[in-house]
């Protein structure tokens, strides 16, 4: 039977993507994410003429493999232009080893140079990496999960040593007490559900948007389809000055390995403003200790970490590590542009996690 691959089709194959989905990810069973709902709010809710691109390999009638981007807008020095996130590739785990993966990489990608300059990606398992490799992407930098621990309760009791947290928990304390950046009185900070509610969104991304030479253009249109995905909640901590915006840190509740954590999906500081780390990180503590969160998550480069003193305020890079790839698919960018980690500042919201 000849493999062959086309653009996919969801009105007439939607439930074979599903099924599919559901076989190369079943740590999603159970998870709205597996929903027909997600899906559409996914790849055909996007506020742009084109909500997504989407490509399917099959073999004898059956979906074996499945390709898609998002066209996430960026900021290219002074230049705007869409931008392939890709997202959702998979192989059926029955027919992996066979290439599938390498070839709808290399057709999918060829499809998506006529519509884009460059794809980007975020992905955490290394056994994909040489298959994206094969079709021309590149390794840009790693992304680091940094961790920062508020209790060890639920981490200690997963090991079977939970007594000891009675032991740990004041140390843990003592610690993050002399690893934190000075507080400051000069900051005042709200905590919203809801983007609409956060006043003064609109010229404060643009003022942000201006100062990071790559950067994702998170108008407010994207921020309220980024944030009502199916299932999910959102907080949005708001820092200010003088009434003024200067801060804004987008976080939501989130279980790994058994801790209940706060994944933190974006932290936009304003130049000026980098005294407010500390005062950042004690409401988030605070707002943590009410909801008996236990950590702290981020994913960042190693430069935006030091930039936003993850080390000074407790945080730990842990052994997991995402890599930032991009395939330069037109050269309407360099690639010193694209490939020089200073250049950006990447977060979840870059990608379709959390």
């Amino acid at each position: 039977m000849d493999l062959t691959f086309d653009k996919f089709e969801y009105q007439k194959n939607l439930s074979q993507q599903r099924e599919l989905f559901k076989d190369c990810f079943p740590e999603t069973n159970g998870d709205m994410i597996q929903s027909t709902d997600h899906y559409l709010w996914k790849f055909h809710a996007f506020p742009n003429d084109v909500h997504s691109w989407e490509y399917s390999a099959n073999l004898g009638g059956e979906m074996v493999g499945y390709y898609a981007a998002i066209p996430y807008r960026y900021k290219i020095g002074d230049v705007e232009s869409n931008v392939g996130m890709v997202c959702d590739v998979m192989t059926s785990t029955k027919q992996r080893g066979k290439g599938i993966f390498t070839k709808i990489g290399l057709f999918s990608t060829m499809d998506l140079a006529n519509h884009v300059p460059f794809t980007i990606g975020y992905p955490i398992r290394k056994e994909v990496i040489p298959g994206h490799l094969k079709v021309g992407w590149k390794i840009a930098f790693p992304m680091p999960l940094y961790i920062k621990f508020l209790k060890t309760d639920s981490l200690l009791k997963s090991k079977k040593i939970g007594f000891l947290s009675f032991v740990a928990n004041p140390f843990l304390k003592m610690y993050n007490y002399f690893r934190s950046t000075s507080i400051t009185g000069k900051y005042g900070s709200s905590i919203f559900e809801e983007i609409d509610k956060v006043k003064g969104y609109k010229n404060f991304s643009e003022e942000w948007g201006k100062t990071v030479r790559n950067s994702l253009v998170k108008d407010i249109d994207f921020m309220r389809w980024r944030f009502s995905a199916p299932n999910r909640f959102y907080k949005f901590l708001i820092i200010t000055s003088e009434d003024k915006l200067v801060g804004l840190v987008t976080f939501r509740k989130i279980v790994k390995e058994g801790v209940l954590s706060y994944g933190i999906i974006d932290y936009m500081i304003l130049p000026g403003y980098e005294d407010c780390h500390g005062f950042i990180n004690n409401v988030l503590k605070n707002e943590a200790s009410k909801e008996n969160v236990e950590c702290l998550l981020c994913m960042m480069s190693k430069s935006s970490a030091k930039k936003n003193k993850l080390n000074e305020n407790g945080f730990l890079k842990s052994p997991f590590t995402f890599q930032l790839i991009i395939k330069n698919l037109t050269f309407r960018f360099t690639d010193k542009e694209l490939y020089n980690e200073e250049n950006w500042h990447l977060m979840w919201i870059d990608s379709d996690d959390l």
